[in-house]
């Protein structure tokens, strides 16, 4: 089975993952060359990747496309080029002529209704946001709560004063263009171009312009007639691999799902605009399964620790200590659910959403006291709680129909060195690491190098505390890889001893 694959952007959990949970589940993930993806700020090559699509088209057995990169060149270029809505648009064509060539083709399209980052930082977004990154977020924030009849006016009003006008034209031309864009893709589900499309909310809320789009969405599907085909739900990085376990299996799994702290079941995420109850049915319905009741009747077990009520940082010790009197009892008898779950054969998903960027240090010292790893279907505890869900229900999904044991191990391990090794000890190692030796937090030219190094050696000894694992994989040699040149995210190989 071949599935092309066009990724939301050259980062490893948009190409890599789904290739990794390919080789799992004996499947071919087809993508356009190195050469022609995107680089950061740098946009892919539109019109090769198109051509590339018109060539390789008739080996597919299946397409998964995002709009993002076919139309802009990638996620960080829909939020900063200048480009038409036009422009962008007429790319889009290719995909009604890969239709017309072969209309047998299962085709998921996936694009984003655009973020609103709420920090001082233009590492993704347009230059201005360095000033009013964080203003403009409330600015969207007011702007919407205001249309809802909500008594925010002052606010509002002060927000726009403080902004420059010309940022604030630009902030809502870019979005009135992503809009139409996306009006379009839904265009072209109601001509039958795509068999699913999926418009996601990327970093999304209960308020703001985002959410406000969503809506407007929803209101021309239903003067449409309605369509199940459409998907609309917060995510965007694990969306590639979510299509690809709905691509790659049938009939539709059954997944019956019980939360660690039951109590938590309703509570939202960050970057969230429901119940996690709702975000695991949403992620569920995206990779094409169904909710079940009780174990007995499922496929997968799906065992979520959900959001903690502390907003502070998952890697605030003092907030810890009070988090493990609220956590640690009702997740060790999870445990031992989970434990029961695997004696008794089941295939078991360990979804970490307790906190965003990282796992829970109070599931995961559970976990490795009572829990042969190396025995769970899936494991994700990494960014926000639809990222993890989407990425752990198809690495399950693949370890189920496991062509290749070596692979389905390597990617288990993968997610908890970097979930659990990386974003909860090692990366807070670096920082300190840095600080002490170079005077700065952040990766640069002078220090990448002893950076990879440092790194490297950290995670090896994470593996050494993973039962399953331990004495058995080490990190290859020289392998660590940080894209995007910062320490918020990290890629690196693994070999078997």
């Amino acid at each position: 089975m071949r599935i092309g694959l066009i990724a939301l952007d050259e980062r490893p959990v948009n190409t890599r993952y789904p290739v990794m949970i390919g080789a799992v589940a004996g499947v071919d993930v087809l993508q356009p060359p190195v050469e022609l993806r995107s680089a950061y700020k740098t946009p892919a090559h539109c019109d090769a990747i198109a051509g590339w699509l018109r060539q390789n088209a008739a080996q597919m057995d299946a397409l998964i496309v995002s709009i993002e990169t076919l139309g802009y060149g990638g996620l960080i270029s829909s939020r900063i080029t200048h480009e038409s809505a036009g422009t962008v648009i007429a790319r889009l064509d290719v995909l009604r002529e890969v239709r017309q060539a072969r209309p047998d083709l299962r085709i998921y399209g996936f694009n984003l209704i655009t973020r609103i980052s709420r920090s001082d930082s233009d590492f993704e977004e347009p230059p201005y946001w360095t000033q009013y990154g964080n203003a403009i977020y409330r600015y969207s924030q007011m702007f919407d709560r205001v249309q809802q009849g909500q008594d925010v006016g002052t606010e509002l009003a002060a927000l726009k004063d403080a902004i420059p006008a010309e940022h604030l034209r630009d902030f809502a031309r870019r979005r009135l263009r992503n809009h139409a864009v996306n009006l379009t893709v839904i265009e072209m589900l109601a001509d039958d171009v795509f068999d699913l499309l999926v418009i996601s909310s990327d970093d999304t809320s209960e308020y703001g312009l985002g959410s406000r789009e969503k809506r407007w969405l929803n209101e021309w599907l239903a003067k449409l007639g309605g369509d199940d085909r459409l998907l609309l739900y917060p995510g965007a990085d694990e969306v590639g691999c979510a299509l690809l376990a709905r691509a790659l299996t049938q009939p539709p799994p059954r997944f019956a799902v019980h939360y660690g702290i039951e109590a938590d079941r309703d509570r939202v995420a960050p970057f969230e605009d429901g119940p996690v109850s709702l975000t695991v049915e949403r992620q569920i319905r995206a990779v094409g399964g169904e909710l079940v009741d009780g174990a007995s009747e499922a496929d997968f077990v799906v065992a979520v620790n959900p959001p903690s009520p502390s907003e502070k940082p998952f890697f605030d010790y003092d907030e810890l200590n009070v988090e493990r009197a609220y956590r640690e009892a009702p997740l060790r008898r999870f445990v031992q659910q989970i434990d029961g779950w695997i004696r008794a054969g089941r295939q078991v998903i360990v979804a970490d959403v307790a906190y965003p960027n990282g796992s829970d240090p109070v599931l995961v010292d559970l976990l490795r006291e009572q829990i042969d790893l190396a025995r769970l279907a899936a494991y994700g505890g990494w960014n926000t709680a639809g990222n993890t869900i989407g990425t752990a229900l198809a690495q399950g999904m693949a370890a189920a129909q496991a062509q290749n044991e070596d692979a389905r191990l390597r990617f288990l391990l993968h997610r908890l060195v970097e979930d659990w090794g990386y974003q909860h000890v090692v990366r807070q190692q670096l920082h300190q690491w840095l600080d002490i030796q170079y005077n700065t937090p952040l990766i640069d030219a002078d220090n990448v190098e002893a950076a990879k190094a440092f790194i490297e050696a950290g995670l090896n000894d994470r593996i050494n505390e993973l039962p399953g694992f331990a004495g058995r994989w080490r990190i290859a040699p020289g392998s660590i890889r940080l894209p995007w040149q910062r320490t918020f995210e990290v890629d690196f190989d693994l070999l078997p001893l």
